[in-house]
């Protein structure tokens, strides 16, 4: 079936917060069309409700939070040129990204990012459930317009696996997770979303089921690998890292530490600090270097194990020009902490 036009609209609202909001130069201009991705998302929210600012500063953040719109338009242009439709599809998975942080905030009110806290401080966790069931059916009034049952389907499923992700959260303890779970946790809320994008976008350049197949295994890889970076990069930071624990936040290189880094003792003692949320003065004078001594190595080469076979999957794709997907697999390296090195 073939992909029908997305309904497009344009508002001169949008464009003055947009140019206001942010500056791109003019070879990200061209190459990877973000600015387009985010004038869709603050034209598909609209001006009705009195916090789209907030919720667009969410959406359009950090250059680090756009690897999937990046990934998305490229898989999309290994077919023929981004248009409109890429773009909705582009903002479909950050809708899907921020409802489930909005949905998360219910379970830990503390958790609010910088932009939503005004959300939260004003309206409650009320106000959080009912943004993100909006945002959700923003995105399925866009792809019921597609008109593309196979793009729908492909979200749909991908909706149901954020959703479980989240309850997996919920059902660990947030300092007994394991590797494993954070694997299951990941897999289900974040690379999954990443495949999606590779998934529709390939679907929309009516590329075979083979190839459509192969772009979402890279897609996943390559979800996997930029949460593991991002953990790391938390690891690394001392400010970062006593935020995420007084978040509950899961992190994989944390998990591992504990699991296989530590004797059963310490352990224990680790996450009985851990399991109070806020890490003790002992815990950051001494644990958490031997957290980055230990976790530094192990962490580095699983992120490079991912990206090596994100990149394994691009080379099966022959009669395809991908060397625009394979610079989305040159991590930066993150600088060695001065503990490790």
């Amino acid at each position: 079936m073939k992909i029908c036009p997305f309904s497009f609209r344009r508002t001169s609202r949008s464009n003055s917060l947009y140019s206001s909001m942010f500056h791109f130069s003019e070879a990200e201009n061209t190459q990877d069309r973000i600015p387009e991705v985010h004038q869709t998302i603050l034209e598909r929210l609209g001006d009705s409700l009195p916090f789209v600012p907030q919720i667009a500063g969410h959406l359009l953040e950090e250059k680090k939070e756009q690897l999937r719109s990046r990934m998305t338009v490229r898989c999309a242009e290994l077919f023929k040129p981004a248009d409109d439709r890429i773009f909705d599809l582009a903002g479909i998975l950050e809708f899907l990204h921020v409802s489930s942080l909005l949905h998360r905030q219910v379970r830990k009110p503390g958790e609010a990012r910088r932009q939503l806290k005004p959300i939260q401080g004003i309206w409650g966790n009320e106000a959080s459930v009912l943004l993100g069931d909006y945002l959700l059916s923003i995105s399925f009034e866009i792809l019921t317009g597609a008109g593309n049952l196979e793009i729908l389907e492909t979200i749909s499923t991908t909706t149901q696996n954020i959703a479980l992700g989240q309850m997996q959260e919920v059902s660990h303890p947030f300092a007994d997770s394991s590797p494993e779970t954070w694997e299951k946790i990941t897999q289900l809320k974040h690379a999954s979303l990443f495949r999606a994008g590779a998934v529709c976008a390939s679907i929309w350049g009516e590329a075979s089921p083979q190839i459509t197949e192969k772009l979402g295994k890279f897609g996943f890889r390559l979800g996997m690998a930029s949460l593991l970076q991002k953990d790391l990069e938390t690891i690394c930071d001392h400010d970062l890292m006593i935020q995420a624990i007084e978040k509950e936040k899961v992190l994989y290189p944390m998990c591992l530490w504990l699991e296989k880094g530590l004797e059963p003792g310490d352990s224990k003692r680790v996450r009985e600090i851990l399991s109070n949320f806020h890490p003790t003065p002992e815990f950051l004078e001494r644990d958490w270097k031997e957290l980055l001594s230990w976790c530094w190595i192990p962490v580095q080469q699983k992120i490079e194990a991912h990206l090596e076979l994100a990149r394994f999957h691009l080379d099966q794709l022959d009669d395809l020009e991908c060397s625009n997907l394979r610079k989305l697999t040159e991590f930066e390296t993150q600088p060695v902490p001065e503990t490790v090195s």
